[in-house]
């Protein structure tokens, strides 16, 4: 990433470029660097397709146009599957691409093996946009503070990813809410990133199904008392606690089969940092009883869907079901 960074400031694009990984936030920041440095999506010579009905013929034609009054046509294929399989037409054409065209195709994923990723890496630059483990995100955060001249210990650091979550935008934005508001001092104290920071909707529910799964079920409905008062949707709440009692099966049954934690990211794909923070809650219950407390959760979020139950009381039940011991 850091490459892409120094050749759109040198204004020396590759030619071709494949942005692909797990990590949203990383390769939208990739996707809007590329257009800001190539004219903007008002430029003439921009051409952006998404999705995997694609003409992969107009894009060769195009690939192979000279851009008007410009040095630069910038073509942006998203989510075309491509990197995965096809597009063997659009990678005969790359080694005879124009120098004053640059392709790039964003995709989540994508398969070293194919014919496509392997012309983009012979021609071009392939992107890994990968979660940063929890050491690089630390370290990231911490360079950063400190090199905007503000003091930051380990545990307020720690205070600040548990609060805000991995997601990468949001980081970003709430690093620069911390700033402003310690801007006399130079010093964020754990009292600041509660103070000025926001606890996004999902880790909330972490929150409260971590305390489920301890057995404080006064904390878990305090917790949704306080979800309420912000009007958050009760039907969103139930979905997000399903989910998180899904990842906390899946996370107990390969924490039972003896994997690391890395391996399990590996496999799930789930952020490192989100694994660490929910081990102890997964491990409250044996992973049968977590799949027993999923289904039952699953037959309340249907019994709301199909208009037999209140979400408010579908909700509640599920913070019963996940309290009982």
């Amino acid at each position: 990433m850091k490459k892409l960074e120094q050749e759109l400031r040198e204004r020396n694009p590759q030619p071709v470029y494949l942005i692909y990984g797990p990590e949203d936030s990383l390769r939208q920041k990739c996707k809007k660097d590329l257009i800001r440095a190539l004219g903007g999506e008002d430029a003439p010579n921009f051409t952006y397709r998404e999705g995997p009905g694609t003409d992969e013929e107009e894009i060769r034609l195009l690939a192979g146009t000279v851009p008007f009054l410009a040095d630069k046509r910038l073509i942006l294929l998203e989510n075309t599957g491509w990197a995965k399989k096809g597009g063997q037409g659009l990678a005969q054409d790359l080694e005879n691409l124009p120098e004053s065209t640059v392709l790039a195709l964003v995709e989540r994923e994508a398969d070293a093996r194919s014919v496509l990723f392997k012309a983009i890496q012979a021609r071009g630059r392939c992107i890994a946009c990968q979660p940063l483990s929890e050491g690089e995100l630390k370290a990231s955060l911490k360079a950063f503070f400190q090199g905007e001249g503000y003091a930051i210990d380990g545990r307020t650091l720690d205070q600040f990813i548990t609060r805000c979550g991995t997601d990468i935008a949001t980081l970003v934005s709430e690093r620069e809410k911390l700033l402003a508001y310690c801007l006399e001092s130079k010093t964020i104290r754990p009292e600041d990133v509660e103070a000025i920071t926001h606890q996004t909707l999902r880790d909330r529910i972490f929150d409260m199904v971590d305390a489920m799964a301890a057995g404080k079920p006064r904390e878990a409905f305090r917790l949704y008392e306080d979800l309420k008062a912000l009007k958050e949707p009760p039907a969103k709440i139930l979905g997000l606690i399903v989910s998180q009692a899904i990842r906390l099966y899946v996370l107990r049954e390969l924490d039972e089969q003896g994997l690391s934690q890395n391996k399990m990211a590996e496999i799930t794909h789930y952020h490192p940092y989100v694994i660490k923070k929910s081990m102890a809650a997964c491990r409250a219950y044996p992973s049968r009883v977590w799949r027993q407390k999923w289904e039952k959760l699953l037959s309340y979020d249907y019994a709301h869907r199909s208009g037999k139950m209140q979400e408010s009381i579908a909700v509640e039940l599920a913070l019963v079901e996940m309290s009982l011991r």
